[in-house]
């Protein structure tokens, strides 16, 4: 069988080499330093490899097929520039990235419009889209083209039919004058058990590493920073395996928000401070009353005496966003604010400025914004939208919600019975990241 199996896949090279329409085949180098640079944008089973589909002959197949469930998030193999986002006839929808050396991605059958648009810069990892079946297609699966100043690239080293690959995993071929990204794009996650041990890991797949002992009761990441309350005080950490930095001390902290490299506390007495490095010294936003905070880019929001408060910058004006005493829970991100009431319901603003805008009609308990999409949960479901004006999904239904959270790369987070569970795009599936029913808190971030 494997010698029959080798046989066709030479065959069916021969036949691709002929018949490639003018196009070059470029074999794979041997590896050195750039060897890997792109990684896999999606996981799941390999059905077709170049001309071969795995049973039959495809002169016309330029790239790998891989097949997984519909909506599963498809991620940039390397940074680049997109020079297409948008329907093709053969391909349904589709993205094209252009990277550096004369490098193009291709990215085939996806299940809607991308998430991307024309010349958007995208770093590795970004999500581009989702993998459906539109266009010349049998079935959900991500076609996948690797190029190079117009010639096709040989995939066959690193892909075998009935193979199996990882997302984000290396790609296993050598990518001449084309270096490792220095900023690959991370997914980090994290949680807090009932015993208090914060456990977080870089990467859906990769394992849990334990960042304190016990005695966490919330963490709030951004960036590589991770930061959490123990015993009431701010503790951080620049990475998994950073050294600890006492940022608060005195057993007070409530409350604790990281952006970037600006780090926010209340304590017991409602006082919000700020700082922008973790070794600067921290600033009184406030005199009193705060309960919660958050921070995006250079905003700062807090809810003090019910009200929603921000400033642009630790020493910028106050503003009143949202005043009447009602205000239960608080989110921002970019120049997007929204607040829930105390009778359930979400509002939402693009930019500081503008007006308020009702987003459901009540019953929401806490809010999560990233990027364009505004999350919620209500009445122990997980819902949606994707802008204030989008349509409501229903990201989780069972009423056991507990907590939630949106990040970049459009990763959609939940606990409900005490698990964490998390997928990357609102149409993909599940994924358990952590069971046992002892989860407290969550969070993610890119």
């Amino acid at each position: 069988m494997a010698k029959e199996t080798a046989g066709r896949r030479l065959r069916a090279l021969a036949v691709a080499a002929v018949v490639l329409c003018g196009l070059a085949l470029v074999p794979a180098q041997p590896a050195y330093p750039q060897s890997g640079a792109m990684i896999q944008p999606v996981g799941g089973r390999v059905t077709g490899v170049l001309a071969s589909r795995c049973g039959s002959i495809d002169s016309d197949h330029y790239g790998v097929d891989i097949a997984g469930n519909n909506g599963m998030a498809i991620g940039a193999a390397y940074p680049g520039t997109v020079v297409f986002a948008g329907w093709s006839a053969g391909g349904g929808n589709m993205v094209t990235v252009n990277h550096a050396s004369g490098y193009q991605t291709r990215y085939l059958h996806m299940v809607q419009q991308p998430a991307v648009t024309v010349g958007q810069q995208v770093g590795q990892g970004q999500v581009l889209g989702y993998v459906g079946s539109t266009g010349n297609s049998t079935g959900p699966h991500l076609h996948f083209e690797i190029r190079r100043n117009g010639a096709v690239y040989d995939l066959t080293p690193a892909y075998s039919c009935g193979g199996t690959v990882t997302k984000g995993a290396a790609i296993n071929l050598a990518f001449p004058d084309l270096a490792s990204p220095a900023d690959p794009v991370l997914d980090r996650f994290a949680f807090v058990n009932s015993a208090g041990v914060l456990y977080a890991k870089d990467g859906a797949y990769s394992s849990w590493r334990a960042v304190n002992s016990g005695g966490a009761s919330k963490v709030a990441l951004s960036g590589n920073w991770i930061g959490w309350v123990q015993g009431g005080n701010f503790y951080a950490k620049d990475g998994i395996y950073g050294e600890w930095l006492t940022l608060a001390g005195g057993g007070q902290v409530r409350d604790i928000a990281v952006s970037g490299n600006r780090f926010a506390f209340v304590n017991s007495a409602g006082v919000l401070y700020a700082k922008d490095g973790a070794y600067s010294s921290w600033r009184a936003v406030n005199s009193g009353g705060a309960s919660k905070v958050a921070l995006s880019g250079n905003w700062i929001g807090w809810a003090q005496g019910g009200n929603f408060y921000a400033k642009d910058g630790i020493y910028g004006e106050w503003l009143t966003l949202a005043g009447g005493g009602q205000v239960r829970d608080i989110a921002v991100s970019g120049s997007r604010f929204a607040f829930v009431n105390s009778a359930g319901v979400l509002y939402a603003k693009d930019g500081a400025y503008s007006s308020w805008q009702a987003v459901n009609s009540g019953g929401a308990s806490k809010v999560a914004l990233s990027g364009n999409w505004i999350g919620w949960a209500q009445g122990g479901n997980f819902y949606a939208k994707d802008g204030i004006y989008g349509g409501w999904l229903t990201m989780a239904g069972g009423g056991q919600v507990s907590d939630i959270a949106v990040s970049g790369h459009d990763w959609f987070a939940f606990v409900g019975g005490g698990n964490f569970l998390a997928k990357q795009g609102p149409y993909a599936g599940w994924l358990t990241m952590a069971g046992g029913g002892q989860v407290s808190d969550i969070d993610v971030t890119t």
